[in-house]
Formats: structure tokens, C-alpha cells, sequence
């Protein structure tokens, strides 16, 4: 992806379908409220029980999520490009359900809760976009859940 700065999240935004109802002059609001970053393979994004104010769009590479069970860490998804982690962040004040952990080279886009909660005050449609997006995709995901449990019946 070429561009720097916030013409390149602009571009990147664009592309994932997280923001398929977004105009541009939306995509060009959210995209100063984010940023870019770079992390090396093996890096903890953020561990299960800790407390979070942040969240993760892949844009390129791939994490894995895992949870910490008695006798190893079970990974129970791995997300790449467009994919987002770290999402209850935003929702709620509680500690992290899983481990986080960068499983090749990747850049993220990062969306702090201060950034979330500037974009509800000053643009209140974006912000139900942004709202209505992580419920589809939270739903989503505990959908998937829901049937990897039935075949555990």
C-alpha cells in the first residue's frame, strides 16, 4: 500500500469492509483519529487479563488469539488483513478475555478509547457506525463460537 501518513490510512481504511458505510469524508474524519504502526513477529499486543483501552485493525500480517487453559494456551483464532482485536476495549471497562500475539511482521491501525469516545462527542454518526460495525462483527464471532461448541456436544 502505497502513500504515508494519514493519506495512506485514508486508503487503507477504504479497503476494509469494517468501513463499507462510510463516505469519505467520514473515512477522512476516522482516519485522524487513528495510527499506524509496525510490530515485529512474537510481539504481545496486550495479554488476558489485563485491562484495555485499545484496539487493533490488521492491515497487513496476522495475530493469534489464545486463551490460557490449565496445561497449555489454546488458540482459539487467527486474524489478518482487515480483521480487528481488541474491540470489548471499547465497550467496557473489563480486563482482556484473551492473549494477543503477533505471529509475523505486521502493521496495525490503533484506535485508543480516547480517540473513540472524541469521535462520538464531535461526530455522533460516525460514532454509531463505528458502534454498529464492532456489534456486527462481535456478533459475528460468538456466532462462530456457538458452533464450535455444538460440535463439542
Amino acid at each position: 500500500m502505497k502513500g504515508t501518513g494519514f493519506d495512506r490510512i485514508e486508503n487503507i481504511i477504504k479497503e476494509i469492509s469494517f468501513f463499507e458505510d462510510f463516505n469519505d469524508n467520514e473515512v477522512y474524519f476516522f482516519s485522524k483519529q487513528l495510527s499506524l504502526r509496525a510490530v515485529p513477529k512474537d510481539t504481545i499486543l496486550f495479554g488476558e487479563g489485563e485491562i484495555g483501552d485499545y484496539l487493533f485493525f490488521i492491515v497487513e500480517g496476522s495475530v493469534e488469539v489464545r486463551l490460557a487453559s490449565i496445561q497449555a494456551k489454546s488458540v482459539i483464532a487467527t486474524y489478518g488483513f482487515g480483521q480487528c482485536v481488541g474491540e470489548m476495549s471499547l465497550l467496557d471497562d473489563y480486563a482482556r478475555s484473551a492473549t494477543v500475539e503477533v505471529i509475523e511482521p505486521s502493521e496495525l491501525l490503533i484506535l485508543t478509547k480516547i480517540n473513540m469516545e472524541r469521535i462520538v462527542k464531535e461526530n455522533p454518526t460516525i460514532g454509531v457506525k463505528i458502534y454498529k460495525s464492532l456489534a456486527k462483527n462481535l456478533s459475528m464471532r460468538l456466532r462462530g463460537s456457538t458452533g464450535r461448541f455444538a460440535d463439542l456436544a
